[in-house]
């Protein structure tokens, strides 16, 4: 009976409805289970998801699960009912019959249980809530209500002698004022007052006897939806709750304020919004909403959109503005997987289609709906994949089935077919583009090159049929020239004259658009070009191989589909190109974009993709600026290490530490972002060893850093996107050093090193000192020796040429003695005659002078001098009184000659030698005993 009624309504409400589609989060984007109960977003901005088979962490498009059983004290389940995040940015999770496990968002890990209060481990935690005064409210299956006070580390159950049944499960919380609301099971609605944690009853009109509750407020309304009975909505007059009519056999699961709308999920009947006493469906029986399921539990708003925990669907998400995005109808048999791919649109007449293998359709607005309009004929290609009005006629272009040609009611008045019997020179029939130009010429892009209709056949201009290129894959008509986009030979412009030039690109030509002037080039794989006076200019680049699909303009503004989404692109005061970011690829909710699927028609875009057509209202959307970056762990040689969650508006900034020795580092990041970014550009730098940016691979969410010296570092991250909006995290780090390692123990070596280096070569010196003085004594004593040689040889020599001298000297004194003797001999003979006798005198006289001259002695007395300096020194300091006589005694007898041959040297008798050795022993001072021979060798 239920669902007949159910179905009344959905004829009556939902057949006015279409256009609002629905997105989801599914296993396809990392929810591994389908069955959601709670949902819940941190102060970071990530959503934390708690499912049937675990909790799980989304951002930037992705769900990943978090693990936490292995981090508690005992074996758990791992089914989470409820989640909350706390005022001290802890998220606590309420399992079923597992008790509350904490997990602190400001280090992302688990909380030890010894220092997370804690129920008993077999209690299913349904529900969580934190008042504003810092109280912890948790409902549980069967073991009441609990309350844990700020100043508290124990919980205590909520007791009431009058509700004892009805305070055994709760499902819900709401404050109003000091009033907190509880959504129990039984037969009254109850409220507690703070902060005498009174229960109280509020009446109601109707039955409320349920299992399940749910409440929400909105400051002076308070809903609750039922289950099995309906919505209740208090009168505040009255002060009771009044049953809404308007809901009649509909059973809540959840109930949610937002803006001014009340929503209410239900377990089977779909999603309700009740908004100015009008009641809106959303249904999976409704084809255009997406949704692939009708079993709703929470109801939860993020980010301006409405996010929906489903039984076994995931997570389904609408947004709260209903302006943006309207879903033009799909076809009958259209379900939430299947692909109704729209490839080429135009507008006349409403929004003609062609789709990949659905044929053609026409859709015009009635009561300001897009409804599809019903067609004349069926008869239309499978695959359509260029649409021009020519005339007050509709040329359609397809795969492989050539042109067809349609009235305005869409009835096929003629086609051309290549393969045909009259194919009218069509010589190709798979047509990519058309376009028309100067005077009624249209121009056609088939697969094997540019052929023209002139009204009566399709002719060939060029010699080769791919002069302008083989697959021609877009045309565009500026008013002079014929611009040809191909797949594989790059751009070509054809003048009224029939001149064509080629401009070499790189990458398949996907759209044209004339603007400003410029010729806009959407591209696979190199972004978007403008060719303007002859010269391409890049408006974005291919950062991470983007696709640019389809462009279009609305008065002065450019937009195009990417694979980022949907840009708008303009010409700044200064002349250079920028863009904006208005929408991401997900956000469209027509799947992937496609080829020439971008029209304008009065203020608004239709954009065509792989789940059908839909109405951009563009002038409503805002910019997407570049979202917060958040570091979210940092590891050290593949180990987490303890780190609080930074992001770039964190204030002030700790530096993590590595102790030393550390082998590689990982730092570990997110954009803040529920939608995939892909437009975001990631760049990173450290700033003491690069002054450059370096680029992050797309989609890499972590940095590793090689082995890195110890010392201070400044890691900078920058996401950068569109007209260089950016926001840039930084973290300064440090690696502490060994001892070893460090500027005192550095200093104290180097010390150390210095010293040792100084000791080293004051001792090489030393040593080398002392080797070469032992050198030089050693040199000293052989030149010595050498000297000692010579004065001995010299000595040896004088004393040789001495004793000569003194024996020359005694012999010539002898033989002038001699003379002398005989001279007075033969002057003593007799009868000689007197002058011979005069003559023998006189030479006797001169043999007198002759021995008695004192020059060969001054000569004798230098000599000895010199050979022996030291004893004649001696002798004449120590004997100042000797006669010169005395001094030649002592020199002839330190020469150890005998008296007589004193005797002969001096030219005296032996007599007068021992009297003159007598005279100088005396005055020596010698004693009679003593030897003066040995006294003068002794001297």
């Amino acid at each position: 009976m239920r669902r007949e009624i159910w179905s009344i309504v959905f004829v009556l409400v939902v057949s006015g409805l279409s256009g609002q589609t629905f997105s989801s989060i599914d296993g396809g984007m990392g929810l591994n289970h389908p069955t959601v109960y709670d949902i819940e977003q941190d102060p970071w901005g990530f959503v934390w998801i708690g499912t049937r088979d675990g909790l799980f962490k989304f951002n930037e498009g992705r769900a990943n699960q978090v693990a936490f059983l292995d981090s508690t004290d005992f074996r758990r389940s791992n089914n989470v009912q409820s989640l909350l995040v706390s005022q001290d940015s802890v998220l606590y999770i309420g399992l079923q019959l597992g008790g509350l496990i904490g997990y602190d968002l400001s280090t992302m890990s688990i909380i030890p249980d010894h220092e997370t209060p804690q129920f008993p481990q077999d209690l299913s935690v349904i529900s969580l809530f934190q008042s504003n005064n810092g109280t912890l409210w948790a409902g549980t299956a069967g073991a009441g209500v609990y309350y844990l006070l700020p100043s508290s580390n124990r919980w205590k159950r909520l007791i009431d002698d009058k509700f004892p049944n009805e305070l055994f499960f709760c499902f819900d919380f709401a404050q109003q004022g000091d009033t907190i609301w509880l959504a129990t099971t039984g037969g009254a609605l109850l409220y507690v007052t703070e902060p005498d944690l009174a229960v109280h009853e509020m009446s109601a009109n109707a039955d409320v006897g349920s299992y399940r509750k749910s409440v929400d407020v909105l400051h002076n309304a308070v809903a609750y939806g039922v289950e099995d009975q309906g919505l209740f909505i208090l009168d505040s007059s009255r002060s009771t709750f009044v049953k809404y009519e308007g809901m009649e056999n509909f059973w809540p699961r959840d109930v949610k304020f937002i803006g001014q709308d009340l929503w209410v999920s239900t377990d089977g009947e779909g999603l309700f919004k009740l908004s100015n006493d009008r009641v809106r469906i959303y249904s999976k029986h409704d084809k255009q909403s997406g949704l692939a399921s009708n079993q709703f539990y929470g109801i939860y708003s993020l980010n301006n959109e409405v996010w929906l925990g489903t039984f076994n669907a995931g997570i389904a998400i609408i947004p709260e503005s209903e302006e943006l995005i309207v879903q033009f109808p799909r076809d009958e048999n259209y379900t939430n997987t299947s692909v109704q791919s729209a490839i080429s649109l135009i507008t006349t007449n409403g929004i003609w289609v062609g789709y990949d293998g659905d044929g053609l359709k026409n859709y015009r607005q009635l009561q300001g709906q897009w409804e599809e309009f019903m067609l004349f004929d069926y008869r239309y290609p499978k695959v359509i994949t260029s649409l021009i009005k020519f005339g007050d006629e509709i040329w359609i272009g397809s795969l492989s089935e050539g042109i067809y040609v349609l009235d305005q009611w869409g009835k096929i008045k003629r086609t051309y077919v290549s393969y045909s019997d009259q194919p009218s020179g069509l010589n190709n029939s798979n047509i990519w583009s058309m376009q028309q130009t100067w005077g009624d010429s249209l121009w056609i892009g088939t697969l094997s090159g540019l052929q023209f209709w002139d009204g009566t056949e399709f002719i060939s201009p060029f010699e080769g049929a791919w002069d302008a290129g083989r697959n021609i894959m877009d045309l565009e008509f500026d008013g002079e020239k014929l611009w040809i986009g191909s797949e594989f030979e790059g751009l070509f412009s054809l003048d009224h004259s029939g001149v064509l030039e080629r401009y070499a690109l790189d990458n398949s030509v996907l759209d044209l658009h004339e603007y400003e002037n410029s010729l806009i080039i959407a591209t696979e794989g190199a972004g978007i070009l403008a060719l303007r006076n002859g010269l391409i200019d890049t408006i974005m680049d291919n950062r991470g191989y983007m696709n640019a699909y389809s462009l279009a303009s609305i008065e002065n503004d450019l937009y195009a589909t990417t694979s980022f989404g949907l840009l708008r692109l303009y010409l700044s005061e200064d002349g250079d190109w920028e863009y904006e970011v208005l929408l991401e690829l997900n956000q469209l909710q027509v799947g992937s974009p496609n080829r020439k699927s971008l029209v304008s028609m009065n203020d608004k875009l239709y954009v065509g993709g792989t789940k059908g057509v839909a109405e951009l209202n563009v002038q409503k959307m805002t910019v997407s600026h570049v979202p917060s970056i958040i570091m979210t762990s940092v590891l050290s040689d593949n180990l987490r290490i303890p780190f609080n969650v930074t992001t770039n508006h964190s204030k002030p900034l700790n530096q993590v530490v590595f102790e030393p020795g550390v082998k590689s580092i990982r730092f570990n990041f997110e954009l803040i972002s529920t939608q995939l970014r892909s437009g975001i550009n990631m760049l990173y730098r450290i700033k003491q060893l690069d002054k450059s940016w370096k680029n992050i691979s797309y989609g890499m969410r972590s940095i590793d850093l090689p082995e890195l010296a110890h010392g201070s570092y400044t890691l900078e991250i920058q996401a950068v996107g569109s007209n260089n909006d950016y926001s840039t995290l930084i973290i300064p780090f440090k690696i502490k050093s060994f001892f070893w390692q460090r500027f005192w123990f550095q200093v104290m070596c180097l010390i150390m090193l210095i010293s040792a280096t100084i000791l080293s070569l004051y001792i090489y010196q030393d040593r080398k000192f002392q080797s070469t003085k032992l050198q030089l004594v050693e040199m000293e004593k052989e030149l010595l020796k050498s000297r000692a040689a010579q004065l001995e040889v010299k000595t040896e020599k004088q004393k040789a040429e001495l004793s000569f001298q003194l024996l020359k000297t005694s012999s010539r004194l002898e033989l002038l003695k001699g003379f002398k003797d005989r001279l007075i001999r033969e002057s003593q003979k007799k009868g000689l005659a007197a002058e011979v006798l005069q003559f023998l005198k006189s030479l006797t006289r001169e043999l007198n002078r002759e021995l008695q001259s004192e020059n060969y002695w001054d000569h004798f007395e230098r000599n000895y001098r010199e050979l022996h300096e030291e004893f004649s020194a001696n002798l004449k300091k120590s004997y100042p009184d000797l006669t010169k006589g005395e001094i030649r005694l002592s020199y002839l007898l330190r020469q150890k000659m005998s008296n007589k041959e004193v005797a002969n040297v001096l030219n005296v008798s032996p007599a007068a030698v021992e009297k003159a050795k007598y005279r100088l022993k005396k005055k020596l001072g010698i004693d009679k005993g003593s030897s003066l021979d040995n006294f003068i060798q002794d001297l």
